[in-house]
């Protein structure tokens, strides 16, 4: 990684409590078109809303009515038939509309202000919610239509704009991701050369806008940049805007397929007696089976059909694997699996060598457990062989007499219905080797809950009862070259971790958190941001800031929706926690009780954009991992 990003990647703000609420960022990069004062009343309205933002003085999250204090309608630019319930974010959308409508080089240089929001180095509170309003400034910017608009949103992508030091890269950077929400190709040029920049957040956009743009003339740069990008977060944004690109030539999920009912699923495939997906990798058959007959999967579409662009990125990926982190190969095995190829499986031997023979990598975090069990559930899959994730020489054997024979199967248009394992928490397996899990102590965690035994029948018992043996169970279970911590939460500011870095999973510090989880009460409300936000170590407010800790995968328990806290909007943290985990992979997998509550408080839930449940289901989906219900 190098140094910028050890300091600033891809996680959008921290909400340290210790953080002035009137805290403001440095003087807003607006060089050139501030200078000259603009006119019209759009433009004047934004120069006044965002002197009042930046001076702290606006709660973008509030809900309250400001009708007197509204800065469109101080300036004429609300619409004709008012804001309705004007609020701050209500207010700052009438006037970017207002601008937007200019279509001109003056409001694309307004917009490109807001959308730089927290893109720059200054202090940004929870209050302000910097996210919040870059997204707006996106979304409008993207709107514009006019040629000379667009040439200078161009012109900022090339750093051409005449701008004080401090903002060049966050005005750059504005600039590449606006000009790919445009969707005009004519500008993928501007966008090729930006994946050459020399500072990493601009290639990063780059490559993602060149992926929003959907434009295949790009593919080949960005194979380039596969080819010999030595920063991950890059090599993760150029893989996923190639998976983007070529998406058109993968069949749309269960089409052609009947629909499954996963619970049925996982009943027939027990009464099967086939092994749960998520087991440890099963002793090596005999003899290795036979490879899946093509027509026992649903098809990719046939090489014939594909550009040959799509061979070299294949090409690409294969070499690039190993090149920089675990989490880029997961990327990179990613795009692997949608276009599977011959050539993938020597490659993905290779990476269960790579544990074999650096045990150490593992324990310093520099490789993960998520990244052994997705090469070789690839590997099974492609040559429907099975042999252990550890014994990377049968493997071997295996290819060099077997590879003339091997006819690759197609990746399925549906994933695989994953069951529920013994050996895991609440039933999902534990494939991390850097884990943290968090719990829930509100006090709602000291109501019943319905528990389903060994013998199917489901009996009463106490939740955090449940929470502790299932604990307990997983850390008896997990893999002994791993390390873990667990983080609590309650209605107290802060979470709790009970150790400070992850540790060594010997039996030491397995009976030691043991004996710490035994003694845990609940007490109080469900601070579940302080809970996340401890255990991802998220630590600033702007956007590209990547937490602290080395975790590869993330538990979280709870029965209840959020209370208490610096952020208790779903929708806010969903958002949070996908832009924080996006170039991290942190596999998050998710728990939600909810059995057994009480009608009374039921009745007494707050009321939210989205239920506890979908918010603890989305966090699953949105970050690679299971969701349960109980």
């Amino acid at each position: 990684m190098l140094a910028f990003l050890a300091a600033t990647l891809f996680c959008p703000l921290s909400l340290s409590a210790d953080v002035a609420p009137t805290a403001a960022p440095t003087a807003a990069p607006r060089a050139a078109w501030h200078s000259i004062h603009l006119a019209g009343d759009p433009l004047k309205a934004l120069d006044a809303w965002l002197k009042l933002y930046r001076a702290g003085k606006i709660d973008f999250r509030s809900k309250d009515n400001i009708a007197k204090d509204s800065i469109a309608m101080k300036f004429g630019v609300a619409p004709k038939n008012g804001l309705g319930h004007p609020t701050w974010a209500g207010d700052l959308d009438a006037i970017l509309e207002a601008v937007m409508k200019l279509d001109s080089p003056a409001a694309a240089q307004a917009l490109l202000e807001v959308a730089a929001i927290g893109l720059d180095q200054g202090k940004y509170t929870v209050e302000m919610s910097p996210g919040e309003v870059r997204a707006a400034g996106e979304g409008w910017t993207a709107k514009l239509a006019g040629a000379a608009a667009k040439e200078e949103l161009a012109k900022a992508a090339r750093g051409e704009l005449k701008i004080d030091k401090a903002f060049v890269v966050a005005t750059q950077t504005a600039g590449v991701r606006c000009l790919g929400l445009t969707k005009d190709a004519a500008f993928r040029p501007v966008l090729e050369r930006a994946l050459g920049d020399g500072d990493e957040m601009v290639r990063i956009s780059a490559a993602e806008a060149l992926g929003a743009l959907g434009d295949e003339a790009a593919a080949l740069a960005l194979i380039a940049v596969v080819e010999g990008e030595l920063n991950d977060a890059v090599l993760i944004s150029a893989a996923q805007a190639l998976r983007a690109i070529y998406a058109k030539y993968l069949p749309k999920a269960g089409a052609g397929t009947p629909k499954t009912d996963p619970k049925k699923a996982e009943d027939d495939a027990k009464k099967a007696g086939e092994p749960a997906s998520g087991d440890k990798p099963a002793e090596p058959a005999a003899a290795p089976a036979a490879p899946a007959a093509p027509e026992a999967a649903a098809a990719t579409p046939a090489a014939a059909t594909l550009p040959e662009t799509v061979r070299l990125a294949v090409r690409a990926a294969i070499m690039a694997l190993g090149r920089t982190t675990w989490r880029a190969d997961m990327a990179l095995v990613r795009f692997l699996d949608d276009f599977r190829s011959l050539e993938t499986v020597p490659a993905l031997i290779g990476v269960l060598e790579r544990f074999r023979a650096h045990p150490e990598d593992v324990k310093s975090g520099k490789l993960s457990g998520l990244l052994l069990y997705q090469a070789h559930e690839l590997l099974v899959g492609m040559t429907g062989a099975i042999y252990p994730a550890d014994q990377p020489e049968k493997w071997k054997s295996f290819w060099e007499t077997e590879k003339d024979k091997i006819e690759v199967a197609k990746k399925p248009e549906s994933p695989r219905v994953e069951m529920t394992v013994a050996g895991g928490f609440c039933g999902i397996p534990v494939l991390g080797t850097r884990v943290v899990f968090i719990l829930d102590l509100s006090g709602s965690m000291d109501w019943p809950m319905e528990e389903e035994g060994k013998d199917g029948k489901k009996r009463r018992s106490i939740r955090l009862d449940f929470a502790k043996r299932e604990l307990h169970q997983a850390i008896d279970a997990i893999a002994p070259n791993a390390q873990f911590n667990l983080v609590t939460f309650n209605g107290d500011d802060k979470a709790e971790a009970w150790s400070k870095d992850l540790l060594p999973a010997n039996e030491k510090n397995r009976e030691r958190l043991k004996k710490y989880v035994s003694g845990l009460r609940a007490l109080g409300g469900t601070n579940l941001w302080s809970g996340l936000e401890e255990a991802l170590k998220i630590k600033s407010l702007i956007y590209g800031n990547r937490y602290l800790s080395n975790v590869d995968e993330l538990f979280v328990l709870s029965d209840g929706a959020p209370s208490v806290g610096d952020v208790q909007d779903p929708i806010e943290i969903l958002r949070l926690v996908h832009e924080c985990n996006k170039f991290s992979n942190v596999r998050i997998n998710t728990i939600y009780i909810s059995s057994a509550t009480p009608p009374e408080a039921r009745a007494n839930e707050p009321r939210m954009a989205i239920t506890p449940q979908e918010l603890m289901r989305r966090m699953a989906q949105q970050n690679g991992g299971k969701f349960r219900e109980l």
